[in-house]
């Protein structure tokens, strides 16, 4: 009889399901925090912001690291902790704790309050002045009451000339004031770079790294954590394998969403040749059929 206990609730139940069915469900977003340290940290940060009481200068915090490393998926564990809140009949709005944007590839003030106002549900029309889009972001904000504006893909400024990053710098800091609310910034270290430009804008941004991975006991702990979540009957021991990590490692740099795009591919491929498990022979072959950004 085969033994699951190298399995989590969530992928034993996935077992029942037909191969097809066990391969979509390699494709889902999954989050391993306890065995993710530093994304353990960024998480204590964000809720620290969420506690934060009103007061004249907010504090902010920009979570920067090359891309893929995780960023957008702490955002996504957050915002999936803090869900909006009740109607509130009296402003007619959903109460938001956490108000979640992107910084347009070409970054305006008044493309971002764009942004603002569809996140909000709000009409918008890219045709409309600039002082109108920012007084009808401005009161629908009081209205809502966030507590943090995340704003995912800040290093998109760099895109704009030296005037337009100053200026989305600045808009920045004045939502910050306006609302009042916490800014999370999520970044490249471009971001960093770009907010370091202003000495006002960067005492206020705390600024949190996500690094590489390195071959360590906190790699082992995330590498046996994510294999719990792969449905596949037999267990793997992909973080007691040291040619497995290494190889992980070697093609990966250490980025989080190479890591688990090649190891799904593996796990999609030892149910398609019914091996039921990652190999180091297995690890090898996908290595050539998948393209990591690393």
């Amino acid at each position: 009889m085969t033994s699951t206990s190298h399995l989590d609730p969530e992928a034993l139940a996935a077992l029942d399901l037909s191969d097809q069915h066990r391969i979509s469900f390699l494709a889902e977003d999954r989050w391993i925090d306890y065995h993710y340290p530093r994304a353990r940290k960024a998480l204590l940060e964000l809720e620290r912001l969420l506690a934060s009481p009103k007061r004249t200068r907010m504090p902010s915090l920009l979570i920067h690291g090359v891309s893929n490393i995780g960023k957008s998926m702490i955002i996504q564990k957050f915002l999936r902790d803090h869900p909006h809140k009740e109607f509130n009949p009296e402003t007619g709005m959903l109460q938001i704790d956490v108000l979640a944007v992107e910084m347009p590839a070409a970054p305006t003030e008044r493309r971002f309050y764009g942004q603002l106002l569809l996140a909000l549900n709000a009409p918008y029309r890219p045709g409309d002045r600039l002082a109108a889009v920012e007084f009808t972001s401005l009161t629908l904000l009081r209205q809502v009451s966030p507590k943090i504006i995340v704003v995912d893909e800040v290093h998109n400024l760099l895109a704009g000339s030296a005037r337009e990053q100053r200026a989305s710098l600045n808009l920045l800091k004045f939502l910050s004031n306006q609302v009042p609310c916490s800014i999370v910034a999520l970044g490249t270290r471009d971001a960093l770079a770009a907010v370091q430009t202003d000495p006002q804008i960067s005492s206020r941004f705390r600024g949190l790294e996500l690094p590489r991975w390195q071959e360590n006991d906190d790699l082992r702990g995330f590498l046996a954590g994510f294999e719990r979540q792969l449905p596949l009957r037999h267990a793997s021991g992909i973080s007691d394998n040291p040619a497995i990590v290494s190889l992980i490692m070697s093609v990966t740099s250490g980025v989080t969403g190479d890591i688990t795009e090649l190891l799904s591919r593996a796990a999609e491929a030892a149910i398609r040749t019914k091996r039921e498990r990652i190999t180091a022979e297995l690890l090898e072959a996908t290595v050539g059929r998948v393209s990591l950004r690393a």
